[in-house]
């Protein structure tokens, strides 16, 4: 399937890419996002860990120039470093999902649509896989991952359905263990085995530490008035991004059972109006269900 930029409009509405900003496109994935900010006429900076993503840059630098764009091969958790070499940002987008090359090639180990080897790293070069969690962890330590990065109903039975199916090569092996702790896969209804993918790519990627680590350097890297959107795909980590914005949008701060709040020392962002996507891009575009976008614009100093 090719790769289409999930809230497009929304998220250029949102970053406002123009002639004379810079917008850090920091999870450039096939370059959806990054094409458009372009076409709008702002210098983007790119990030990603993955191999292929790196091979897409190139070719997109080759069409548009060093001057307009440029690609780092870094998490996007390291755009602190980046900025001391690029400048500051007067956009940033993180789109947390992973692209549709990604989860359509069976060797990435994404999907459980079709058989392919339990890797599910982003950066496909280093690092675990998903085959050195499901074949080596303790049940306890499944079934705690499985409950924490997916937010799995049943994250024992499955955990100790996975330490029984051992060893686990494919994805298939995976999704059929699932199966038989839960129930059938139905065409039409969420596959059982769903969530327990997500939960082994988050921990690979070790996607919530990441988040954090990124989210911190925001301050660092966005300059006043700029603006951070953030697309998110499942409740963990837009809880995450939802409270990190509340957290430092607040005027007041107010612990239970005060009448009165205290001004937020941490206050330097407003938060701007989120949004989902249409039924219509929901119809174009499935992958598009679960998405939500955030974002804050950075206030000009001294507005606290």
């Amino acid at each position: 399937m090719e790769h289409v930029p999930v809230l497009l409009e929304a998220t250029l509405s949102m970053i406002q890419p123009a002639p004379g900003r810079t917008v850090y496109d920091a999870t450039f994935g096939r370059g959806g996002h990054t094409r458009a900010f372009l076409e709008k006429g702002a210098r983007v900076v790119a990030l990603d860990v993955d191999p292929a993503a790196e091979m897409s840059a190139k070719q997109l630098e080759a069409e548009v120039g060093a001057d307009r764009f440029h690609f780092h091969r870094v998490n996007f958790s390291e755009m602190e470093s980046v900025m001391k070499e690029e400048g500051p940002a007067d956009g940033i987008l993180l789109d947390l999902g992973i692209s549709s090359p990604q989860v359509d090639q069976a060797e990435r180990g994404f999907s459980f649509q079709q058989s392919g080897p339990l890797d599910m790293r982003m950066d496909s070069t280093q690092g675990t896989t998903a085959a050195d969690l499901v074949n080596n962890l303790s049940e306890p330590e499944l079934r705690n991952l499985l409950r924490d990065g997916g937010e799995d109903r049943d994250p024992g039975k499955i955990a100790r359905a996975i330490v029984r199916a051992r060893p686990l090569a494919t994805t298939v092996d995976l999704a059929t263990a699932v199966c038989r702790a839960t129930r059938p896969a139905h065409p039409g209804i969420k596959h059982p085995a769903t969530r327990t993918f997500l939960a082994l790519r988050r921990a690979v990627n070790r996607e919530g530490e990441v988040l954090q680590q990124a989210l911190a350097a925001v301050p660092k890297v966005l300059r006043t008035g700029g603006r951070l959107a953030v697309l998110t795909y499942h409740s963990a980590e837009d809880r995450v991004v939802k409270h990190w914005i509340r957290d430092h949008a607040e005027e007041e701060k107010r612990e239970m059972g005060m009448a009165f709040g205290q001004p937020n020392p941490e206050r330097w962002v407003k938060a701007l109006e989120e949004e989902i996507p249409s039924e219509d891009e929901i119809a174009k575009n499935p992958r598009a269900r679960s998405a939500r976008l955030r974002g804050a614009e950075r206030l000009p100093e001294g507005s606290k």
